[in-house]
C-alpha cells in the first residue's frame, strides 16, 4: 500500500475537513493519531490509518514510527496539523530530504506559539496589541487578561475581575512564563493565511459562539470582509518571513474601531471548515504550492458564509449549564441549524464520521472528566 499524504493529530475536525479537501482532489491519505477510534479514522474518505506513540510523552518513539510509516507507505507529503510539528521539524533530519513537510524550522515555530513572544513580534512589525501590564500596580482597570504562553483552545486563559483574583493567579503560576494584558471589548476575529514563497491569500472570519466564555475556540463562525485585519496578518508573516498556513487571532470593536493582537497559530485553524466552505481550499492551496510551487486556480472567498461545529455546540451547552451561564439568546443560538452553509464535522455523505468523534470524546470524558481534551 501507498498513499500522497500521511496527516498527524487526526483526533479532530481539522484534521477532517483536511482529509476531505484533499481526497476529494483524488489524492490517497492516510490518517495517524494517538487514538485508534476518532472523526478521520472511522471516515470513509481516508486510505488507511495507524496510531502512533504520544508525540509529547514519547518523542523518539513517535518519530520512529512516522519514520517507518513514510518508508512503507512512500508518500509525497508528510502534513501536521498542530503542535506536533515542532516536534516532526526538530526531528526533520530524519525524514527523506524529498518528502514534503510544509512547515517552517522549530525555532520559528516555538517563538510564534509563546504568547508572549509573538506579542512582542507583533509590537516589532507594527501591528497593535492590547496594552501589557508587568506590575500589578499599573493596571488601570479590571477585568484583565491573565494568559500563560503556552496554551490552546481557551488553556491557560482567565479573566480576573479584581486585584485579589489576579494575584491569586500570579502566585499560582509563579515560575511560568504569563502574560497580563488589558481586556479588549468587541468580538474575537481570526485570518487564516497561506504565505508561501511569493503567494499570499488570507481570508476573515469572526466568532459567533465560542466554546468558552471570553473567547477561544468558536463553534460557529462568519466569513466577513475585514483587510485591515488581513493587512496586519500580512504585516506579521512578512516581518518573520513565515512560510505555510497559519492562522492569527485578533479582537476587533467595530464600535469604536479598536483592533489588538492576540496571538498567532503557525498551523491550521480550528474554524478551518469556514474558508474551505467559503471558496478558500486552504489544505488544496498548500499542497499545490509545497508540491508543484504554483497554486494557478481562482480564488473566490465568499462573504457571509457560516459554518458550524456541532458537538462544539453541544460541549459549549454543557459547559454553560453548569457554570448556571446560559442566555436565552445564546442557547437559541446553538439550537439553530438554519442558515448555516455547513458543518465542521457532519456531511451526510460520511455519516459515521460524526460517531467517531464522539466516541473519542466521551472517552476523555470519562478518562480525563474534561469536555476539552
Amino acid at each position: 500500500m501507498s498513499c500522497d499524504v500521511i496527516i498527524t493529530y487526526c483526533w479532530n475536525r481539522v484534521g477532517y475537513n483536511i482529509l476531505r479537501s484533499l481526497s476529494s482532489h483524488g489524492l490517497r491519505v492516510v490518517v495517524a493519531d494517538t487514538s485508534a477510534k476518532n472523526i478521520c479514522s472511522m471516515s470513509k474518505y481516508n486510505s488507511g490509518y495507524f496510531v502512533y506513540p504520544d508525540p509529547f510523552t514519547a518523542e523518539d518513539a513517535f518519530i520512529e514510527c512516522l519514520v517507518k510509516k513514510v518508508e512503507e507507505l512512500q508518500p509525497k507529503m508528510l502534513l501536521p496539523t498542530h503542535d506536533e510539528s515542532v516536534i516532526i521539524m526538530r526531528n526533520r533530519h530524519r525524514f527523506p530530504n524529498d518528502l514534503v513537510i510544509p512547515y517552517v524550522d522549530e525555532k520559528l515555530l516555538l517563538r510564534l506559539t509563546d504568547k508572549k513572544e509573538s506579542t512582542q513580534i507583533a509590537q516589532e512589525a507594527g501591528v497593535p496589541i492590547p496594552e501589557i501590564y508587568h506590575d500589578v500596580n499599573k493596571v488601570k482597570s479590571y477585568p484583565v487578561v491573565f494568559k500563560t504562553a503556552i496554551g490552546n483552545s481557551a488553556k491557560g486563559v482567565f479573566f480576573p475581575s479584581n486585584r485579589e483574583e489576579l494575584e491569586k493567579l500570579i502566585d499560582s503560576y509563579r515560575g511560568e512564563k504569563v502574560l497580563i494584558e488589558e481586556q479588549i471589548g468587541g468580538t474575537d476575529y481570526s485570518v487564516d493565511c497561506v504565505r508561501w514563497r511569493g503567494f499570499w491569500k488570507s481570508s476573515v472570519y469572526r466568532a459567533l459562539v465560542t466554546k468558552t466564555e471570553g473567547g477561544g475556540t468558536t463553534t460557529q463562525r462568519e466569513i466577513v470582509n475585514v483587510p485591515e485585519l488581513e493587512m496586519y496578518a500580512k504585516r506579521l508573516l512578512d516581518y518573520v518571513d513565515y512560510q505555510g498556513v497559519c492562522g492569527l487571532d485578533f479582537r476587533y470593536d467595530k464600535d469604536t474601531g479598536r483592533i489588538a493582537y492576540i496571538e498567532t497559530n503557525a498551523r491550521f485553524t480550528g474554524g478551518l471548515a469556514t474558508p474551505i466552505k467559503a471558496g478558500f481550499d486552504i489544505p488544496w492551496v498548500l499542497y499545490k504550492l509545497s508540491t508543484d510551487g504554483r497554486y494557478d486556480e481562482v480564488i473566490q472567498i465568499k462573504v457571509g458564509t457560516k459554518t458550524k461545529w456541532i458537538l462544539g455546540d453541544v460541549i459549549t451547552l454543557v459547559g454553560r449549564i453548569l457554570s448556571l451561564k446560559l442566555s436565552k439568546s445564546e442557547m437559541k443560538q446553538v439550537f439553530s441549524f438554519k442558515g448555516f452553509d455547513g458543518f465542521d464535522d457532519f456531511y451526510c455523505d460520511d455519516k459515521k464520521a460524526i460517531l467517531g468523534e464522539m466516541l473519542y470524546y466521551f472517552e476523555k470524558l470519562v478518562k480525563n472528566g474534561k469536555l476539552n481534551p
